[in-house]
């Protein structure tokens, strides 16, 4: 897993819970988010994605677009998937709360809805399994926004109205890679039975609300390479030339240090927003 750029799997952390995987120039999003609404305008008003920094962002990509997964519908996770999805015409998997999302927008039938945890193929020989999962205790100890997306809602929808949906951790194989998404600091140990992944990119905030996860989840999933993220603020600007702004209060050296303990093996790569990773 070196440096030297040949061959390799790029991955990039993009901010909020997004990632990027490109290999054979062919690029797929975990819950991109690029909109980055500010507090008052997400908590106070409806919203509304960015279209020019979606489509800034998109420019950018090291390879064409694919396909795109969505772990829940939280806004920082689902809002700017229908301009997304106007711009490509390749698979999107996610929940029925994100087809009740892609209905309001007019654009139905393009979510791939797992049945149960089989896994999906998608374009260049790349494959994604919706591993069953939970949402972390983030607010005041309370899972936020839960439920599904109402499909008779009207748009433009509150961030109160993203519903976080059924949520997952995505694993996705690519190029004998396999990467484990956990958006969102918690998980169902019983649906991680027989899963492991070389790479595992934890969702930070609220790691210490959730017993086990900096533990138990290294210990059974056995990645070679522990990345945190979604640590950044998120209502704050940014743009690929610009570091993320971390979020307060989240006790990032405790958290390393106890993944660093439940996984002494591991390389821990903690990601700069937008720099390439190479696998």
């Amino acid at each position: 897993m070196g440096t030297d750029s040949r061959g390799k799997i790029q991955v990039r952390w993009t901010g909020a819970a997004g990632l990027e995987i490109t290999k054979d120039q062919q690029t797929v999003l975990i819950d991109p988010y690029h909109s980055r609404l500010g507090k008052r305008e997400a908590f106070f008003k409806t919203l509304v994605p960015r279209s020019q920094a979606i489509e800034e962002y998109l420019g950018t990509l090291p390879g064409e677009l694919s396909s795109v997964i969505v772990g829940h519908t939280h806004f920082d996770h689902a809002l700017d998937i229908p301009e997304i999805a106007k711009k490509f015409h390749g698979p999107i998997v996610g929940s029925a709360s994100l087809e009740s999302l892609m209905a309001l927008y007019g654009i139905p039938g393009r979510v791939t809805i797992p049945a149960g945890s089989e896994t999906i193929d998608l374009p260049g020989q790349v494959t994604v399994t919706m591993i069953p999962s939970a949402h972390g205790l983030v607010a005041f100890g309370r899972v936020p926004y839960a439920g599904d997306i109402d499909p008779d809602a009207r748009l433009p929808l509150k961030a109160r109205q993203y519903r976080h949906g059924k949520v997952y951790m995505s694993k996705v194989e690519i190029g004998q890679m396999t990467f484990i998404h956990a958006g969102s600091a918690n998980f169902v140990e019983s649906e991680l039975d027989g899963h492991r992944c070389d790479v595992l990119f934890m969702c930070v905030p609220g790691w210490k609300k959730t017993p086990g996860y900096c533990t138990r989840l290294p210990e059974i999933l056995q990645p070679e390479v522990i990345i945190p993220f979604h640590f950044d603020d998120f209502s704050a600007p940014m743009d690929v030339n610009m570091v993320a702004p971390a979020l307060p209060f989240q006790d990032m050296k405790g958290f390393l240090g106890r993944i660093s303990q439940a996984a002494p093996r591991a390389e821990i790569r903690v990601p700069r927003t937008f720099d390439p990773m190479f696998f």
